[in-house]
């Protein structure tokens, strides 16, 4: 009934009396008022005032399903939410739940984390209520061969929503990092069930930092707001990206990961960098000299040759 009450109130210019609330949600007077407190109590400011009724003033900053869902408009991602005010990684709680047969597009988020996690164990740290932490369930008809097409797909979805809501663009470091200049802004981690030949799913996780200041963060990262010099409501974000995150995957699904290479490219905060990769093999040092149409890095070592690599730790060197 709060969400019912929410979405009412959203809906509602001006004030809205009581009454006409009751008729519409066929609720007494009297729960209207305790939902009122309570709603209050989670971070509402709704207004009241005799003989015109109530009249939602403000929104938390709360990453609430209600909120997320409200106006969202798609089809697949984001069509079931669940929220915790704090886990200890929402990769854990949507692998469970991808392995009970939760459906395509559910997002798992939290407004913070104990134990948030990056790529090869490391931590992601999680400042409550000052990041966007999730986790998404896909269930791609694709090989897991094809798997790192998925993470690059990500990145996209990720850069394009951010442009969009905050006119910043940021670059993408192959294959899992957007960067603000030197400085990480975001990160993907990519976890998968497969069998041989056919994936299951896969849960996408998503750190971005929205209004972490610089104390609360790492020296090597950065959020939006220390890039826009304000706070940024993360609702909107959030929605822009599962937005963003539908598009670009029904994209791929079509069979157009050129478009996805094409802004890869075209942002790469990697390409024609020396960089170092380290993966199961080794090390191999050279220049980034280009995507290969698979999403595999091309690099270039000293003496001439060029080495695929369709994952691994990447490290620029200057």
């Amino acid at each position: 009934m709060q969400k019912r009450i929410i979405q009412f109130l959203k809906q509602t210019e001006g004030y809205v009396s009581g009454e006409e609330m009751s008729q519409n949600l066929n609720i007494s007077r009297a729960a209207i008022w305790k939902y009122m407190q309570e709603l209050r109590a989670l971070g509402y400011d709704i207004a009241a005032v005799p003989h015109l009724g109530y009249q939602l003033v403000a929104s938390p900053d709360k990453l609430f399903p209600h909120e997320i869902q409200f106006g969202l408009q798609t089809k697949i991602i984001g069509q079931k939410v669940l929220t915790f005010e704090s886990i200890s990684s929402t990769m854990d709680e949507a692998f469970r739940l991808g392995m009970e047969g939760a459906p395509e597009g559910t997002v798992v988020c939290a407004e913070g984390q104990t134990k948030g996690r990056g790529r090869l164990g490391r931590v992601w740290v999680s400042p409550k209520g000052k990041g966007i932490y999730c986790s998404l369930i896909l269930k791609p008809k694709l090989p897991p061969t094809q798997m790192p097409q998925i993470t690059l797909m990500i990145a996209v979805a990720l850069a394009e929503a951010i442009r969009q809501t905050t006119l910043i663009q940021p670059m993408i470091k192959w294959p899992n990092d957007l960067l603000i200049g030197s400085k990480k802004l975001a990160g993907i981690l990519t976890e998968l069930r497969a069998e041989v030949d056919q994936v299951q799913f896969v849960i996408v996780g998503i750190g971005l930092n929205v209004n972490a200041t610089s104390s609360q963060i790492l020296d090597t990262a950065t959020s939006l707001k220390i890039e826009t010099k304000g706070n940024m409501n993360r609702v909107e974000i959030f929605q822009e990206i599962l937005r963003s995150i539908e598009l670009w995957y029904e994209k791929l699904l079509k069979g157009h990961f050129d478009e996805i290479l094409d802004y890869c490219r075209q942002h790469s905060a990697t390409l024609k960098k020396r960089v170092r990769i380290h993966d199961s093999t080794g090390n191999i040092e050279g220049e980034a000299v280009g995507l290969d149409n698979d999403g595999g890095i091309l690099i270039r070592q000293d003496k001439g040759t060029i080495i695929k690599k369709m994952a691994g730790d990447i490290i620029q060197l200057r």
